[in-house]
């Protein structure tokens, strides 16, 4: 029966389908705002029946994007609640840096970002803590519109009340009627969209996992109660094992809806894993309605490369690899000898991706047409988020180079992100017929295998890069994931192996 308090059966519906999307509860007291907030989404696209409209959105993303915006609070700014970054700084960071020495790159996920100002006040935070090797911060938001005003950088000086001078003077510049954030800290921070009551993380390839912070705060009160319990779970699993989480203060109490440990600290209580935590087992009930998570980039309409289904083998371990160099180009294992591609990895490694776009479209306009440059221009395009032309730049390589494994699994993985599986898969398995110890590609074979419901070869693929990574040294960087070393990508395949036997529990 309709409530009451909907002046429209259609209206109630759409509501309906926000909350089947995006998890959100609509108790009594919240509906006038709601609807006033679906009305004014109608506005803008000039629809005003409301059947009209429940029809659009369940075509038109963008427009469903809009409307979630519309109802999630997204009014934040710089070091909102200061004590909660006094933890990170005083207390979080020390003892991360402690555990794993003072050349750890600390990993930090600001969920439900908004504009940026939280995911950048943790770059800020970060960077005077670590000086020359700061750490790295993701954000990620469900409206794509903020997402593109955080990429922008720039303020209104109200984002910045309470913040000190000399921190506004040392990381901000006067510019339009407001404030632009320094390059150096632009570039630590990436924003990626993220619907949190999606089950598409823990993520290797998006960076959603393995995080030794996460903040989403102010967050989980405005979810329905089964969704507060399936995100907490996934958030408790994208913790490296020494990683916290910090909610608001409004938020539920974690310990009381799902299996994790509670610390108290000066700004309230924090979350980590459990300790107890057994590598195949469950301690706690399951919760992978999406059998996987994904591990890739969002959205690209780009044809699957057409090749025969197989099932996924098993792998022998390649010989021990020599110990890794310190440094590595983050973009691909292929060899950079020209001043040209030092250039391109360079700019890539320094998260300056539209620098790194300009001269690998640039190397690539001349006739230099290697596979390595384009793997870089897929991946910063993907990075900007920039999907469609990452989708675009996808095809184009792999029309000039067919034989190469690593352009392969980069279409895989935009193809995951469109809702794609079997293509996925199929690009991933063609990525491992030429190159079987590609350990990204396994990884991208047992996503898209869990979207198609076959955990048991999902499961597979995941031991299959578990074999491989094992016999890697720990700090050695693992070819084509982006610059991570063997031991953070073991721990995280781990982690999904973990979530697969959970589900089939």
């Amino acid at each position: 029966m309709t409530d009451a308090s909907w002046s429209d059966p259609a209206v109630e519906r759409i509501a309906r389908a926000v909350g089947i999307r995006a998890g959100l509860s609509f108790a009594s007291s919240r509906r006038d705002a709601a609807e006033t907030g679906i009305r004014r989404a109608m506005a803008r696209v000039g629809i005003a029946d409301a059947e009209r409209y429940l029809d659009l959105i369940s075509r038109e993303g963008a427009v469903l994007d809009d409307l979630l915006a519309e109802l999630t609070v997204g009014e934040t700014y710089f070091f909102r609640e200061p004590a909660v970054f006094d933890v990170v700084r005083d207390e979080i960071v020390p003892r991360l840096l402690e555990r794993h020495g003072a050349s750890h790159v600390v990993r930090a996920w600001s969920a439900a970002c908004a504009t940026g100002e939280e995911a950048y006040s943790l770059a800020i935070t970060l960077a005077e803590l670590k000086g020359g090797a700061p750490g790295t911060v993701l954000g990620t938001d469900i409206s794509r519109a903020r997402l593109a005003s955080a990429r922008r950088g720039w303020y209104r000086r109200w984002s910045l009340r309470g913040v000190p001078d000399a921190v506004v003077r040392r990381y901000f510049r006067e510019q339009r009627e407001g404030v632009q954030l320094v390059p150096e800290i632009r570039r630590l921070a990436e924003f990626r969209y993220n619907n949190l009551a999606e089950d598409r993380y823990p993520a290797i390839s998006t960076g959603i996992w393995g995080m030794d912070i996460i903040l989403c705060r102010n967050v989980l009160i405005y979810f329905e109660r089964e969704a507060i319990g399936s995100v907490a779970r996934r958030l408790i699993d994208s913790l490296s094992d020494e990683g916290w989480l910090l909610l608001g203060a409004a938020d539920p109490v974690l310990s009381d809806v799902v299996h994790c440990e509670a610390v108290p600290t000066s700004a309230g209580l924090a979350y980590r894993r459990p300790r107890a935590r057994v590598r195949h087992g469950a301690h706690h009930a399951p919760d992978l309605a999406g059998e996987a998570h994904a591990l890739s980039p969002r959205h690209a309409d780009r044809p699957a490369i057409a090749i025969e289904h197989a099932a996924e083998p098993e792998v022998a371990p390649p010989a021990p690899a020599p110990p890794a160099a310190s440094a590595a180009p983050a973009a691909s294992a292929a060899r950079v000898d020209a001043p040209d591609d030092e250039a391109i990895h360079a700019a890539y490694a320094a998260r300056d991706y539209d620098r790194a776009i300009a001269l690998a479209r640039d190397r690539l306009a001349r006739g230099e047409d290697d596979a390595a440059s384009w793997a870089v221009l897929v991946r910063a395009l993907a990075n900007l988020g920039r999907l469609e032309e990452a989708g675009r730049a996808s095809a184009a390589a792999l029309d000039r180079h067919r034989l190469s494994a690593e352009l392969l699994y980069l279409h895989a993985v935009l193809l995951a992100q469109g809702e794609r599986a079997a293509d996925a898969a199929d690009a991933a398995r063609r990525a491992l017929y030429l190159d079987r110890t590609l350990i990204v590609a396994h990884l991208a074979l047992a996503t898209a295998l869990a979207r198609l419901g076959r955990r048991s070869d999902a499961r597979r693929a995941l031991e299959n890069a578990e074999r491989l990574l094992e016999v890697l040294p720990p700090e050695a960087i693992v070819p084509a994931s982006d610059g991570e070393p063997a031991r953070r990508l073991l721990a995280m395949v781990r982690v999904q192996c973990d979530l697969l036997s959970r589900s089939d529990a």
